[in-house]
């Protein structure tokens, strides 16, 4: 086995820092009513782990949306801003715990999350991760989101590790084949009411509390 801090762990954000999918549900529910637009449950699991962005690209073909994926984008980020809510009511208890015990072992960890720049900085905020990640990485800032490995593989070299050392924490069927795509190991978090398929991942978890830094170490 190599030593603990010969590898990096990438963490993404909705799902696995904070149980936020099931808020965003709710709140996409009201945009959907308020566009009068129907988007059915297939379209619906595509979107999960990818950009804002690519979300709207994918709703204005299947609905036939007239205005433009800027626009739909900015409408998005308007409403979601108008939501008071303080994420550190949906933080997994598990995180605090296993990111400590991570950096207390030599390992350097990051936060890649498809979300754009704003929202991140606001989760990270409310749950008091400002000085946990030796990384924070935006999916925003890229050409392409989440399947396509590109804020990955950025986010390992901001780490100073080869892809092959760094194990990517994910939830989602995008975040995990990004991971692949970008030679990652992946561990995949369960969610307890949305199911994904998490069958890339090399091991399958319930909750962050079943990590270690001896049990990720093994991994590599």
């Amino acid at each position: 086995m190599k030593k603990e801090g010969a590898y990096a762990v990438i963490f993404d954000m909705d799902g696995v820092i904070v149980d936020s999918e099931p808020v965003y549900r709710l709140w996409n529910q009201e945009l959907y009513q308020q566009l009068d637009i129907s988007v059915p449950e297939e379209i619906r699991a595509q979107l999960i782990g990818g950009s804002t962005k690519r979300k709207w690209q994918l709703i204005k073909e299947h609905c036939g949306l007239s205005q433009t994926v800027e626009d739909l984008v900015q409408y998005q980020y308007e409403h979601f801003r108008s939501k008071e809510f303080c994420f550190k009511d949906i933080q997994f208890s598990g995180v605090l715990p296993l990111t400590e015990s991570l950096k207390s072992n030599g390992v350097s960890i990051a936060l890649a999350s498809s979300s754009d720049r704003e929202r991140i900085n606001r989760v990270v905020k409310d749950c008091g991760l400002q000085h946990v990640f030796d990384a924070v990485v935006s999916g925003e800032e890229f050409t392409d989101s989440k399947p396509h490995p590109e804020i990955f593989l950025h986010t390992a070299k901001m780490l100073g590790q080869a892809p092959a050392q760094c194990i990517v924490i994910e939830d989602s069927t995008n975040g995990l084949l990004a991971a692949t795509r970008a030679g990652m190991l992946k561990v995949g978090v369960k969610h307890s009411s949305i199911p994904m398929d998490l069958s890339l991942a090399d091991v399958t978890i319930d909750s962050l509390e079943q990590l270690s830094p001896t049990i990720l170490g093994e991994m590599v």
